[in-house]
């Protein structure tokens, strides 16, 4: 039950945080997100469906020009995993992981080794000034 909270509130704050970008994007924004999500229809680290977020490896506050740069872009979830949290942002909203790609291949190849591999993406995660 603690757990299914815990995540509910993960979820939560993921929209929330979503939300407030809105205003700080380009207006076509949405329009590459929907074509990447057509392109990419499943989490790149865990291969679920559910509550899927197209992830910025780059953030576009730290480099506006990769904002919609589908070479920038990876589909994460927001599903039972948390792989946009835990994989693309090493489990803090306010860090990035630029290694989130191999991270998510090395988890989809390895799902075992989850605690492992997140734990390794917090050593590593780099602190952003925006989120």
């Amino acid at each position: 039950m603690l757990l299914k909270i815990k995540h509910g509130l993960r979820v939560f704050s993921s929209r929330i945080r979503e939300k407030k970008k809105e205003k700080r994007r380009s207006p076509q924004w949405s329009d590459v997100r929907d074509n990447f999500l057509l392109k990419h229809p499943k989490c790149e680290a865990c291969g679920g469906t559910d509550q899927l977020q197209v992830h910025h490896i780059i953030p576009f506050h730290v480099n506006k020009n990769l904002e919609l740069d589908e070479n920038n872009l990876i589909t994460l979830c927001m599903g039972k995993n948390e792989c946009h949290l835990e994989i693309g942002h090493g489990d803090s909203w306010k860090c990035y992981n630029p290694k989130v790609k191999d991270d998510a291949l090395n988890f989809f190849k390895n799902p075992g080794h989850r605690n492992f591999l997140v734990e390794e993406i917090k050593s590593r995660r780099i602190h952003s000034s925006k989120q």
